[in-house]
């Protein structure tokens, strides 16, 4: 009997330590007793800090969770979908779910309490990604509408302006007025490209391309944005420096979608310094290392980090960046941002991006390793 007791413990500990879910377990009198890895790994707190210590002094930051412990140990009963955001030491806020259960005896008599927390970023994440979808996707229906709407007439419009112009240019001797003519038919003819652009933008944007799906090396995609944009970063002032982990594995994905992404990026990060700075591009493994996407597996991560030394994105502006149409620059669509973040979810990738003001900005794109 001992010896089907140990084994029984020691399998006991063998699932608790297997378990992606924090487990918690608490005596009547609020004393930690069980501990486990996940919740080790999500608070940064050993098993060895925490059992044999009261759940107050544990959860110190994190009065809710200690409170919940204690709501069920006061009133015997069991609490579920409570969410809450842990506070953690050198870490950013994690959003988790909490249940609690009542532990009994064989009697069934109250001698404690179990709390489970699940790390719900993933969670979070997914919903903030389907909301953004859904929006665009019906700001891209309505933009495809009104982009096919006013192509046709512009493309009149363009074509009345030159055959006007190229008859002003016949004339063997053209008056005054026939050279003023001329000059406000260029205007129209730029204006009417420059609307033009901004019409194929939006097309790019609401368009599905068929894309050709290969394995690449994401240094030799971030090398071509890279080179693309070398000129207008000497002329900003702008030093580049590269901060590759050679040992990546490939990616799975569409070279040129990827390569609009990092121009993006980089061209962003560049304009946001037109007095000189730094832009520094890090690859990496991702920290998530994996996570659940669209498809329902799981995919090894890998991080490309975009970081400029410029003046930073003011923090109401954090929520709309990826928005369509939204710029705070004089001459800007604001469809480059929407397109690569649509790009990378299409890579079953996400973009994060992180900002203080006269502090720089840093983009941080996640892509799946090919399997």
């Amino acid at each position: 009997m001992l010896a089907l007791n140990s084994q029984i413990k020691d399998l006991t500990a063998d699932i608790l330590a297997g378990i992606v879910d924090g487990v918690v377990v608490a005596d009547a009198e609020g004393r930690t007793l069980i501990w486990n890895r996940a919740v080790e790994e999500m608070t940064g707190i050993t098993a060895a800090d925490a059992v044999g210590r009261k759940i107050q002094e544990v959860f110190s930051e994190n009065p809710a969770v200690a409170g919940q412990i204690e709501k069920t140990l006061s009133t015997g009963r069991s609490y579920s979908d409570y969410e809450a955001e842990l506070t953690l030491k050198h870490r950013p806020p994690l959003p988790a779910g909490l249940v609690t259960s009542v532990l009994t005896d064989k009697d069934g008599a109250s001698v404690g309490v179990i709390l489970t927390i699940r790390d719900q970023a993933g969670v979070r994440d997914l919903k903030e990604r389907m909301r953004r979808s859904d929006r665009l996707a019906a700001i891209g229906m309505i933009a495809a509408g009104i982009a096919h709407e006013i192509k046709n007439p512009l493309v009149g419009i363009r074509g009345a302006a030159q055959l006007m112009k190229s008859d002003l240019q016949a004339q063997s001797a053209p008056c005054p007025d026939g050279r003023g003519l001329i000059e406000y038919l260029d205007v129209i003819l730029k204006e009417a490209d420059r609307l033009n652009r901004v019409l194929e933008g939006i097309l790019d944007f609401t368009r599905i391309k068929p894309r050709e799906v290969k394995r690449h090396n994401i240094h030799s995609i971030i090398d071509r944005a890279l080179v693309l944009n070398e000129e207008s970063a000497k002329q900003n002032g702008v030093v580049l420096s590269r901060q590759y982990d050679p040992s990546l594995p490939d990616i799975a994905g569409n070279h040129d979608q990827l390569v609009q992404v990092f121009l993006n990026l980089i061209k962003n990060a560049i304009e946001a310094m037109p007095s000189g700075g730094k832009l520094t591009v890090v690859t990496r493994m991702s920290d998530l290392f994996t996570s659940v996407q669209a498809d329902g597996k799981k995919h090894r991560l890998m991080v490309v980090k975009v970081g400029d030394t410029g003046p930073g994105i003011k923090q109401e502006h954090l929520n709309d960046i990826f928005a369509p149409f939204f710029t705070t620059k004089d001459r800007g669509v604001g469809l480059g941002l929407a397109l690569s973040y649509q790009i990378v979810q299409e890579h079953l990738g996400t973009i994060r991006v992180e900002s203080q003001e006269s502090e720089g900005t840093t983009f941080s794109v996640y892509l799946p390793l090919a399997g």
